[in-house]
């Protein structure tokens, strides 16, 4: 019977050289931080994680269609999460700031075992998540893949301002009701873009910058087609930095990664790789 023992003989060697039948092993859960609980996501792997930040208004479900061939690609760890008030998460609104919000997350990764490195990948406001997680982790982050960020050159004292004055009283209603963790920080925005001028990701971390094609003004919070410009330009002098990689999507929009996964996932796993081998 050559065809059985053709078949056992693939199995011996698949079973002789190490390969898992299991899938990766994943956790979903809420972690206790002061008085209230932030949701995670987390795909175990090896060496140090991935930490997903996701844009502002955002939770960590926006990561979903990535995360396994990311798992694939590099077997690391994968942790997303939705911040305070956001998804799964709750708030505690007596106490809730940007800065707080980077000491929780900080406290429930050390709950969750995750203390030593870090790669972060990011999107939009996100980065300046990514960036204050950073400074609180001085000689912790490995690299990191930045996706069509907000950064302290494009995100100035007027354009905030207008931002924020530009959301009309019934959409903040809105916005406290569903999304209660955008509504204090879109109440917060120009004093968090002032404190973030001078703590934005250190040029000495490897970074992988991707930007958009297509960048279209939200006409609803006051910005412009020169807003638009601006962001643009911002992001071609971060991505062409000494130690940054930048690479421009064709055919996106903000979100590049629903048009364009496949770069996505390259330029993560590819980064990822060689920050591993250093």
């Amino acid at each position: 019977m050559p065809h059985l023992n053709s078949k056992l003989n693939v199995l011996i060697i698949l079973i002789l050289s190490g390969w898992n039948f299991t899938p990766a092993q994943t956790l979903d859960t809420l972690i206790q931080v002061e008085n209230h609980r932030l949701h995670f996501h987390i795909i175990k792997g090896n060496d140090f994680p991935i930490l997903f930040e996701s844009g502002n208004g955002d939770d960590g479900s926006i990561w979903d269609s990535l995360l396994n061939p990311i798992h694939e690609r590099t077997a690391a760890t994968l942790i997303t999460y939705d911040r305070a008030g956001l998804g799964k998460s709750e708030i505690d609104t007596s106490r809730i700031s940007f800065q707080q919000e980077i000491k929780d997350l900080n406290n429930a990764l050390m709950q969750l075992g995750y203390t030593k490195d870090f790669f972060l990948v990011a999107h939009s406001f996100g980065g300046m998540y990514a960036s204050e997680f950073a400074q609180l982790n001085p000689g912790k982050i490995k690299g990191a893949v930045f996706i069509d960020v907000s950064t302290p050159c494009n995100l100035s004292q007027a354009y905030t301002e207008r931002v924020k004055a530009s959301i009309s009283e019934e959409n903040w209603k809105l916005i406290r009701q569903y999304k209660a963790g955008l509504y204090f920080v879109l109440d917060q925005f120009p004093e968090i873009a002032a404190y973030m001028s001078t703590r934005y990701l250190s040029a000495s971390i490897p970074m992988t910058l991707i930007a958009a094609e297509n960048y279209r003004p939200t006409t609803q919070i006051g910005e412009t087609e020169q807003d638009m410009q601006k962001w643009q330009a911002c992001l071609k002098t971060l991505g062409n930095l000494p130690n940054h990689t930048y690479v421009e999507t064709k055919d996106t929009d903000h979100k590049v990664w629903e048009k364009d996964p496949k770069t996505v996932i390259e330029e993560i796993a590819k980064l990822y790789q060689e920050v591993k081998r250093n």
